[in-house]
């Protein structure tokens, strides 16, 4: 699951790797099917479905397989009271086919009541969904009971005003659009704390946009080239959902060591006591595999690129097998001694180090014991050439 939302609104979603979407801090979900003309495609259950972050940023694209093209759904945050989590969906395929977005609720969090207000769709009494008009089909059923999908399967939607439905047993609820080949539409999860009246969604960012806006906030932090293209990804998409869920002892300590200083102590303000006590320790420089976890490994690859201690900086503590011969770098990382930057380049087997530290402290020392334990220095800046690093990644 992927964390989407953005800085500017408190209104966050968790999208799964088939575009299915979960409303945090609410009972409900919104699912997505197209009708094309051999059958109803649901993204859930199809084989022929791929995701990416659109430049390794909180923006989510979503390809399902149609005849003879896709269905492209688009998932991501815009700023604003109303915490706003556009699903974008845009039809590339020859023929016009029918789009149907699928509201459901948790077994411990049914939804019991459902009507449209506007362009608005209140699920019991709170504003769930901003939709450009309203459906040209709706169905609104007990849920599992029949199964919404097979009712809309067998052309039992309904066509008309939609209707105000409520049961305490739990609903499922289908609104159905037409989508023409290329056309695309817009609908809007509403998670702030303002009512979305104002609402328009053809002059919403556009998900280019919204990534370019990502690229320019992850600029101010910690940077980093990486020898591997995925890994540096990876930083990246790891950078945003921090910055999206810094509620954590781990993403504090993350946002701290990647140079986001006013996003960590905003955050640091929130953790009780205990918290603070282990939002400060950082484990050893390790390079024996990446944690899961965002928070968790940015963290660790960051003790690994550089270590802050009383005793100095530690430029590449822990290097990867994999990673000799190849180029680092790191600019602007925040430790107690400085701002620490560094760049990593190889003439044969031997690894020429330079770097530079702003704003120094008098004790500062640097050493590099991921490539040459025996090597040190007390300067702010410099080059080196370090010896030939004992071992070497495995042949083969």
């Amino acid at each position: 699951m992927t964390t989407v939302g953005t800085l500017g609104s408190a209104g966050r979603a968790l999208v799964d790797p088939r575009g299915h979407i979960t409303a945090v801090g609410e009972g409900w979900s919104l699912d997505w099917w197209i009708g094309a003309d051999d059958r109803w495609h649901v993204a859930a259950r199809e084989a022929a479905v791929r995701q990416q972050a659109v430049d390794a940023v909180p923006v989510l694209e979503t390809s399902m397989r149609i005849p003879n093209g896709n269905a492209v759904q688009r998932v991501y945050g815009v700023a604003g009271a109303a915490g706003l989590v556009v699903l974008d969906l845009q039809n590339r395929s020859p023929g016009a086919v029918a789009a149907a977005f699928v509201l459901r609720g948790r077994p411990d969090r049914p939804i019991r009541s459902v009507a449209l207000e506007g362009t608005t769709l209140v699920i019991d009494g709170r504003p769930a969904l901003v939709v450009p008009f309203a459906p040209s089909r709706w169905l609104v059923a007990r849920a599992g009971d029949p199964d919404a999908f097979d009712t809309v399967v067998a052309g039992g939607a309904v066509t008309g005003e939609f209707v105000p439905v409520q049961d305490p047993a739990g609903l499922e609820v289908v609104l159905m659009y037409p989508l023409a080949h290329t056309a695309r539409m817009r609908v809007a999860l509403a998670l702030g704390e303002v009512w979305p009246d104002d609402v328009a969604l053809a002059d919403l960012p556009a998900p280019d946009e919204v990534a370019r806006g990502w690229r320019i906030v992850l600029e101010q932090g910690t940077r980093v080239v990486l020898p591997d293209e995925r890994l540096d990804d990876r930083v990246r998409r790891a950078r945003a959902e921090v910055l999206l869920a810094s509620d954590t002892p781990e993403a504090v300590a993350a946002l701290e060591d990647w140079g986001f200083d006013a996003e960590a102590e905003y955050a640091w303000h929130g953790l009780r006591l205990r918290e603070r006590r282990a939002a400060r320790r950082r484990p050893a420089p390790s390079a024996d595999g990446w944690p899961d976890d965002p928070a968790a490994f940015l963290v660790a690859l960051r003790q690994a690129l550089v270590a802050d201690s009383d005793r100095g900086v530690a430029l590449l503590g822990a290097c990867p097998a994999d990673w000799f011969g190849q180029g680092i770098e790191v600019h602007g990382a925040p430790t107690r001694h400085g701002l620490v930057s560094f760049a990593l380049r190889w003439h044969g087997e031997r690894p020429a180090l330079l770097w530079e530290v702003s704003d120094p402290r008098p004790d500062l020392v640097i050493t590099c014991p991921g490539l040459d334990p025996s090597w040190s220095s007390r300067t702010a800046s410099g080059e080196v050439l370090l010896a030939p690093p004992v071992s070497r990644p495995a042949a083969g």
